[in-house]
């Protein structure tokens, strides 16, 4: 049924009755491809043949434009006409096409003309008696000859019994456009445009192609908006949602698809040659096009590219100077000849640079050739790299340059080039930017990198943290092979633990006082937050002297990763931490700030103030989720795992490191994820998930974790598992190898690596307490008040280490410690701790509160080991599985703030005397303070305390 056709339809019924009472009529019906020309000619034709006419069908084609007669021995070879008069023309038509055939002469004008007449003599005579009509689809593709011959006819005709019907697309480029100014001049002539469904035609196409649906405006007008209302392409999308019968229970997806485009395609083809070189032009363009960029691509005059234009926007296929659909305009350029777009992309290219077009724009051409020679391509190219990162399109960022990189002659422009790629990679392929930082590496090597280039290179690597790597860039010397740590399956006495889980490094190679020194400069130019620290006591007695570069010619890399502490510190190198939340509060995310933003969050992770950094961690997750940064966003998913860990945190922890390794493809090739794997294993660990963990440890890891700073903490990762699992051997050879490491590069400070407390939990494992309290009591030495954390770990480990008398004061101290430092599992830890103490000393009450609040914290910690641990101790499997108590709401109660800083010690396990003397006040005013507490929170004692208390004091306790 014909939608919207009712008054096309009224005007050839008209014609008709006024055809069948001698008023001979020619109806030209013209419309952009689709929209439903054809349909109507067989509407009419079905009325025609109710009417009693004969009626006379031909279809033009493209095939046949060259072929004589073609389209009238269509309408001879129709089955209406009687015999005899179809012999009679048959044979007329072989005369005329005898005498222009092949070879022959051309016949004459009058002998041409005379052929004529008898033609339309014979038809007349079959007019007398009956209505004849006839209907021509696609005239535009009719033969010269054939078009003669219906002229003739429509010019003699004004008083027969005759209907002539012809449709054409619309803006078609016809072989001889002659004959529409012949048809213009008879008076009986008349011209029916077709025009494109409005959404009310729309709304009833649906309704008749899904009768059982209710149709909703918001369809109609988003069906309206694909098809601009081609019947053609509506009923494409239609069939593509499979509910042009009505039996799709959902209403249909605008969105268009394969089915859809291949639709359009046909009306690109249908449209005639001009609109097909102008769809050619429009797909290679794209955003860019103009009409006179366009005529000047495809080399069509204005005005033939401009009636391209108007035959693609009548067909709805276009808007404006572009495509409609981005589907539409790849299924063209699929379609072209493979040479043949290569030159459009070339000439395109071309005339965008010559017309000062921006980079972005030229970069798209360019990155469809194979290759093009000319001198400003490498500029472009690269320019348009920094456009894209501009919109966070790194992607084409990283291909523009990988295209500038292979066009490039310049030995010295392609490291450039390289260096600006890999730090690109890093947003979202961290494996691909080590790659080819790895191959500027071998450049180096060779002696192939000039010298301005080194510090850049060396800063490719310690944004990966592969601190060897940068350590050879810089000397500018190859690497001596026994200076990296060797894995043990390469050579050395590897242990396997857990299973078969593979020991890796067992050594490293002796010190080196250059390395060393070289090393904490670039960790304090990186890190100046550091700078007090790492310093503060040489290895081995040895003199550590920063290397800085001359005055006024520091690397680029340096001045940048600099630059912001400088600016926010001034010339006195105060508070980092004020300095660090200015930072980040400052700073955009850009490839630039990358190192200073880590930089940031790490001085506030360091520094004890795990919930700012947790704040800016979820900031930056958010920020890079948005922008599509996977390599960034698992970088900051390592940083936020680590301050769930430093908060005790380890579910929490496992979570984050899911989420980032989902974000990168190259789980296995790349030193961020061995370094994401090896925070998921502390935290498996500390879960007892060990068989998780030992799956994770028996994946074999890349060469280069193991000199780059991720190889630390994937050491303490594996040691750490292999002291839960009970093999202390292997834990002590992976925290020794540690120790040595950060000993060597000058990271040997226990807010970095803490390697210390490690390996003397190892050595208490092992019964060498002297060597353990030694080892503790260094690094307390090296810490200082902004590391309660560590401080707090190791006054824990201490106390282990230390006569019976000596460690109530040291857990007590830790519990204080720890209770500052925010970090639940390790005062989950101490509590045990103390509470076995307590426990020991015959302190029965204090023992079970101390556990108490232990194994609650360790619940919520997700600990099941510490679980375990205090379930044995008191020989109860229950403890914990008894029903729950009344949760106590602290906020409600409205404690004042020295009610909770008393409320808090009690909570932590101290007496009413050691409360007086922590806050300085006397018993009497610690009982009052208890008693008002009890009173608010509904409770009967101190052993009811909620252990929450402790992590809502106000910040001036």
């Amino acid at each position: 049924m014909l939608i919207a056709r009712e008054l096309e339809l009224a005007a050839l019924r008209i014609a008709l009755r006024d055809s069948a009472a001698g008023r001979a009529r020619t109806i030209f019906v013209e419309g952009a491809v689709g929209y439903g020309k054809t349909e109507l000619l067989e509407a009419l034709a079905v009325l025609s043949c109710e009417a009693g006419a004969i009626v006379l069908r031909a279809t033009g084609m493209p095939s046949e434009e060259s072929v004589p007669l073609g389209l009238v021995r269509q309408l001879v070879h129709s089955e209406a006409l009687p015999t005899e008069t179809k012999i009679w023309l048959e044979r007329l038509l072989d005369e005329e096409e005898g005498s222009t055939g092949p070879g022959l002469p051309d016949g004459t004008a009058q002998g041409s003309g005379a052929r004529m007449q008898k033609f339309w003599t014979a038809l007349r005579t079959v007019a007398r008696d009956r209505l004849v009509v006839i209907g021509v689809d696609d005239l535009q593709h009719a033969d010269s000859t054939s078009l003669q011959y219906l002229l003739y006819i429509a010019g003699r005709s004004r008083t027969s019994r005759l209907l002539m019907v012809f449709t054409e697309a619309l803006y078609y480029r016809q072989q001889d456009t002659g004959y529409r100014t012949e048809l213009l001049r008879q008076p009986n002539f008349r011209r029916i445009r077709l025009e494109g469904l409005g959404p009310d035609a729309v709304a009833r196409f649906l309704a008749q192609h899904q009768p059982r649906l209710p149709v909703d405006e918001e369809t109609t007008e988003e069906l309206y908006a694909v098809t601009r209302g081609n019947p053609l392409l509506l009923r494409a999308l239609l069939e593509e949602r499979g509910t042009v019968t009505g039996t799709s229970g959902d209403c249909p997806d605008p969105a268009p698809g394969e089915t859809f485009a291949h639709a359009v395609l046909t009306c690109l083809d249908r449209s005639g040659p001009t609109a097909a070189k102008v769809a050619d032009g429009l797909a290679v363009l794209g955003a860019a096009t103009t009409l006179d960029l366009l005529s000047r691509l495809c080399r069509l005059p204005r005005t033939s590219a401009a009636q391209g234009l108007r035959a693609l926007h009548a067909a709805g296929v276009v808007d404006a100077c572009r495509f409609q659909h981005p589907a539409v305009s790849s299924q063209v350029l699929d379609g072209m000849d493979p040479e043949h777009r290569q030159q459009l992309h070339r000439r395109a290219a071309t005339l965008l640079y010559a017309d000062g077009a921006p980079a972005s724009a030229v970069a798209p051409h360019l990155l469809a050739l194979e290759r093009i020679d000319e001198p400003w391509v490498v500029a472009v190219l690269c320019d348009a790299a920094e456009e894209a990162l501009a919109d966070d399109e790194d992607g084409v960022a990283v291909a523009c340059l990988e295209l500038a990189h292979r066009v490039c002659d310049e030995p010295d422009r392609r490291i450039e080039i390289k260096v600006r790629t890999s730090v690109i990679l890093r947003r979202n392929h961290p494996a691909a930017a080590e790659t080819a930082a790895e191959e500027l590496l071998a450049a180096v090597r060779e002696g192939r990198t000039p010298a301005r280039y080194t510090t850049a290179i060396a800063d490719l690597f310690l944004a990966h943290r592969r601190l060897e790597e940068a350590h050879e860039v810089l000397v500018g010397g190859a690497r001596d092979a026994g200076d990296a740590m060797v894995p043990s399956g390469a050579g050395g006495s590897g242990r396997a633990v857990g299973g078969g889980v593979h020991t890796g490094p067992a050594a490293v190679a002796p010190e080196r006082g250059t390395a060393t020194a070289l090393m904490t400069s670039i960790v304090e130019r990186r890190y100046p937050w550091a700078e007090s620290r790492m310093a503060g006591i040489p290895p081995q007695g040895r003199e550590v002297r920063a290397l800085p570069a001359p005055p006024g010619n520091e690397p680029p890399s340096v001045r940048v990763s600099q630059q912001p502490w400088r600016l926010l510190l001034g010339p006195w190198r105060g508070d980092f931490v004020t300095a660090a939340e200015e930072m980040l509060q400052r700073s955009a995310l850009t490839d630039a700030t990358m190192e200073p933003i880590t930089s940031a969050i790490k001085c506030l992770l360091f520094s004890g103030q795990t919930k700012r950094a947790r704040h800016w961690c979820d900031v930056l997750l958010r920020n890079t989720a948005r922008r599509g940064a996977g390599g960034w966003h698992a970088m900051f998913a390592g940083l936020r795992a680590e301050v769930a860990l430093a908060e005790g945190n380890p579910e929490e922890a496992e979570r984050c490191i899911d989420a980032g390794l989902s974000r990168i493809t190259e789980h296995k090739r790349s030193v961020l994820a061995c370094g994401l794997i090896a925070v998921q294993v502390m935290a498996q660990t500390a879960m007892g998930k060990y068989e998780a963990g030992a799956r994770k440890l028996n994946e074999p890891a890349l060469q280069a974790v193991y000199a780059s700073a991720y190889g630390l903490t994937y050491l303490r990762a594996r040691g750490h598992y292999n002291l839960a699992t009970n093999s202390l051997d292997a834990a002590l050879d992976d925290f020794m190898a540690v120790g040595r490491t950060a000993q060597r590069w000058g990271l040997d400070q226990p807010v970095w690596v803490p390697w210390r407390s490690d390996l003397a939990e190892a050595l208490l494992g092992t019964g060498e307490y002297k060597e353990a309290e030694r080892l503790l009591l260094e690094q307390i030495t090296r810490l200082d008040d902004a590391n309660p954390r560590i401080h707090g770990i190791s006054l824990r480990l201490l106390a282990e280490a230390s006569a019976p008398g000596e460690r109530l004061g040291l857990l007590t101290r830790a519990v204080a410690q720890l209770r500052l430092s925010g970090d639940r599992l390790e005062l989950a830890r101490a509590l045990c701790d103390l509470g076995e103490t307590h426990k020991r000393l015959g302190d029965p009450a204090q023992a079970a509160m101390a556990s108490r609040r232990a194994w609650e914290l360790a619940r919520e910690c997700g600990a099941e080991p510490l679980c375990a641990r205090i379930r044995l101790a008191h020989g109860d499997d229950d403890w914990g599985a008894r029903p729950e108590k009344t949760l106590v709401d602290t906020r409600e109660a409205k404690l004042s703030d020295s009610e909770k800083r008393v409320a808090a010690l009690a909570a932590c396990g101290y007496t009413n005397r050691d409360i007086s003397s922590q806050l300085y006040i006397t018993v009497s005013t610690v009982e009052q303070h208890l008693t008002r507490v009890y009173r608010k929170l509904k409770i009967g004692g101190r052993q009811q305390l909620p252990i929450d208390l402790q992590f809502d004091l106000p910040e001036t306790a």
